[in-house]
């Protein structure tokens, strides 16, 4: 009886598991566009048995369904289970632990400042003793107490004066101490900062320092693709720089971290879709009791807009330039191609903090060779643009993004690139060119209104000018339009189009010239449209 009631008395906790305690060290991280995969390793002693181990320093933001753990050989995974950390988010933010020094220090101040000022407080009231009992003394003459009171004018005046001083520092004091503790508060409860943790039971058979590995997906990291497109002339290839803007807010830093950017996605659901019977039926369509007026069709889209941006000659290479080849992100970019994506690994470690904010970093450069061509449509603008053709695009494994244009290191406009609307070639703007001056006027003269029964005809007049003002021959690409029509009583003709291809289906007219140095080219484009006189044409 007595031993059992020893046993019932005996501490528990001895019979409890002990925790072991380990911090993860992140390494890679694979950023998909939606989604992130983030690895960590580390060590941990354990003894023989049978152990809870408890890994610190994950992300606190984790599709618990991806989880993977590996051990080292002769160690048994008995359980995995992930929990929210809330006890190690301070000890994770370093910006905390810097605010936490500087509060120790500001109130180190403050309790000095208050001693001082108490000294002070005290050494006044002391005065005020001393000048009671020297004004009640018997026998004091009026010479000292002339003395005893410019002493305590002046005395009274600086200790007070200090006090007013200490008040005001005191006061600077708390104010910074208040502000301090909100910014921790608030770091604290930041939604961007926090952690999570793994509890293993893991059994081995004898003492063993073991190595772990832990990877899982997060769905709180992204990135978006940017370019830089660096032109110099239209005698050199096309530079383009890779970009990826990469967002997270894991609850954990991504500190000298290996980058991977994947253009896939992880899949949380992956069941091969199954199809089933597709019936088709009918139904009664409801009668309208007041019609709506059909919309007229609008006119056809113009073309979209350009970027402005300029052009230059091509700087000669030196020949020290040409044998001291520099050292790019090329240098440190592998890519990897597989049937559900494109992989980019980046041999440099990054920092990547846990804010939900962007981090730029360049990962891929390519040069490509392009076809350089001008190109104008005076009907919208009277600019001419230079583009810039890339035929075999999609080897460079683009993304959907903006693109940025710099010229001669200066960067002039943006332009955007999408994938899915390109074709055979990817068609680049590369700015206006002022060199090249067009002009587009209607010729009164030549333009004329004529009734002929109950319609009305209208003849139009254009012409157009271009001028090539460089001390090169340029092709250009000239595109206008006429007018079409949508309605029966209103008819237009394509008068004179001065050898235009003519597409009849949209109205365009397209001008392919060579204009040489100082050459001015005049197209002339008439038509007319026919309607009932009393009609009233829009887009005219």
């Amino acid at each position: 009886m007595k031993k059992l009631l020893l046993i019932l008395l005996f501490p528990l906790n001895l019979f409890a598991q002990q925790q072991i305690k380990t911090k993860a060290t992140l390494e890679r991280v694979t950023v998909y566009n939606n989604g992130a995969e983030m690895s960590h390793n580390g060590k941990v002693n354990l003894p023989e048995g049978t152990s809870e181990i408890v890994i610190n320093n994950i992300s606190g933001r984790v599709n618990e369904n991806s989880i993977q753990v590996g051990v080292s050989a002769g160690v048994t995974i008995l359980s995995v289970q992930f929990n929210k950390d809330f006890l190690n988010t301070e000890a994770a933010n370093p910006e905390i632990k810097k605010l936490n020094d500087s509060l120790k220090i500001v109130a180190a101040e403050l309790t000095k400042t208050k001693n001082a000022k108490t000294i002070e407080e005290q050494t006044l009231a002391l005065l005020d003793e001393n000048r009671k009992s020297g004004g009640t003394s018997n026998g004091t003459n009026v010479a000292e107490l002339i003395k005893l009171a410019d002493y305590y004018r002046t005395k009274n005046t600086e200790v007070r004066n200090a006090i007013a001083a200490l008040v005001l520092i005191e006061e600077k004091q708390n104010q910074r101490l208040v502000a301090l503790q909100q910014q921790i508060n608030e770091l604290r409860n930041n939604p961007n900062q926090q952690l999570g943790q793994l509890v293993l039971q893991l059994m081995v058979k004898q003492n063993t320092e073991a190595i772990y590995n832990l990877s899982y997906v997060t769905p709180n990291a992204h990135w978006l693709a940017s370019y830089d497109i660096k032109a110099i002339s239209t005698s050199n290839p096309l530079g383009v720089v890779y970009k990826a803007a990469i967002t997270q807010n894991t609850g954990l830093d991504w500190k000298k971290v290996k980058l991977s950017l994947s253009t896939g996605n992880p899949s949380y659901n992956i069941t091969a879709p199954n199809l089933n019977p597709w019936f088709v039926s009918s139904y009664q369509q409801p009668i309208r009791i007041r019609g709506v007026a059909t919309p007229t069709m609008d006119e056809s889209q113009m073309l979209n807009d350009v970027v402005v941006v300029g052009y230059g000659k091509a700087r000669k290479e030196t020949k020290s330039e040409a044998s001291v080849k520099p050292s790019t992100i090329n240098n440190y970019t592998t890519v990897n191609e597989t049937q559900l994506g494109v992989t980019f690994d980046i041999d440099i470690p990054y920092d990547v903090n846990s804010d939900n904010k962007p981090h730029t970093v360049a990962f891929k450069e390519y040069e490509v060779p392009a076809s350089y061509k001008y190109f104008a449509a005076p009907r919208v603008s009277n600019d001419a643009y230079l583009l810039a053709d890339v035929i075999n695009w999609e080897k460079l494994n683009l993304q959907a993004g903006e693109a940025n244009i710099i010229f001669e290191g200066t960067y002039t406009g943006k332009s955007y690139i999408n994938p899915a609307n390109i074709q055979d070639t990817l068609s680049l703007s590369m700015g206006k060119d002022k060199k090249i001056i067009i002009t587009k006027e209607k010729q009164e003269d030549f333009s004329s209104t004529k009734f002929i029964g109950s319609n009305k005809k209208q003849s139009f007049t254009y012409l157009i000018k271009i001028r090539n003002t460089k001390k090169d021959a340029v092709e250009l690409n000239l595109k206008d339009q006429y007018p079409l029509s949508t309605e029966s009583d209103i008819e237009t003709e394509l008068l004179e189009s001065s050898g235009a291809e003519v597409n009849k289906e949209t109205g365009m007219l397209t001008w392919k010239l060579k204009i040489a140095p100082n050459e001015t080219k005049i197209i002339k484009l008439s038509y007319s449209v026919k309607a009932p006189k009393n009609r009233v044409l829009a887009g005219l």
